[in-house]
């Protein structure tokens, strides 16, 4: 990966971190992220990279200045001025947390397994507990984890790091392509009846509700996303 987009990553992190409670020192931060980069890095993965995390935090960036206050104002009118599970009252701290969130969402993958984002998810709370992060901090990076498994929103904070984790599915046809293509190459080892037939699964998934679930991105992002889902499931129909 370029060196200047490493580093930025690299800024963001750490940032992320101080921002939600880390005491640990500054090699003890930057020791985490050189073992999230290794990961990011191994053998295998063509889509699952750090490329991919530093996309995902743009887009959250995008969506917590375009949707974070009136989608939770919204939703605290609906429950009575309540906050709703996975609601923060820091938003500062709900926004950190996003962002830790995506940088380990993918830490654990593993194509041949299916607990990827479970094991995640632990390996947050062990790393933001050990870098000195409160554990309700660590729970909510863990569960915002957990919710890329299903892209299935409980909350804002869920919804805006599920839309950002699937922002590439509204990307320009081009660019999808490549997307699809490099995920077809994490999954070599299967069968080309089994991909089709499995990936065809998923598309037609995505394809029963809504994709996004912030305003912004149903706005802005719903329409070629669907575009594209529907052109890829025509061409895998094509296959069979």
């Amino acid at each position: 990966m370029d060196t200047v987009v490493l580093s930025s990553l690299a800024r963001s992190f750490d940032a992320a971190l101080l921002s939600a409670g880390a005491r640990a020192d500054a090699a003890q931060r930057a020791s985490v992220f050189e073992d999230l980069a290794s990961r990011y890095g191994e053998p295998g993965r063509f889509y699952h990279t750090f490329r991919h995390v530093s996309e995902t935090l743009a887009a959250v960036r995008l969506l917590v200045t375009a949707d974070w206050d009136r989608h939770r104002d919204h939703d605290r009118d609906r429950e009575g001025g309540r906050d709703r599970p996975g609601e923060q009252a820091d938003p500062m701290s709900a926004v950190s947390a996003c962002k830790l969130a995506v940088f380990f969402h993918d830490a654990v993958y593993d194509t041949q397994t299916n607990d990827n984002e479970a094991r995640s998810g632990e390996l947050a709370i062990a790393t933001l507990t050990a870098l000195g992060c409160s554990r309700s901090v660590a729970a909510d990076v863990d569960r915002l984890v957990r919710a890329t498994a299903t892209h299935l929103s409980a909350g804002p904070d869920e919804a805006v790091v599920n839309d950002a984790d699937l922002r590439v599915l509204a990307r320009p046809a081009p660019a999808y392509d490549v997307y699809a293509r490099r995920v077809r190459r994490e999954y070599a080892w299967v069968s080309h009846e089994r991909w089709v037939s499995g990936r065809a699964a998923v598309l037609c998934a995505l394809l029963e509700h809504r994709v996004y679930a912030t305003p912004w991105a149903s706005r802005h992002w719903e329409p070629m996303a669907r575009a594209n889902l529907r052109r890829e499931l025509a061409g895998l129909r094509c296959m069979r």
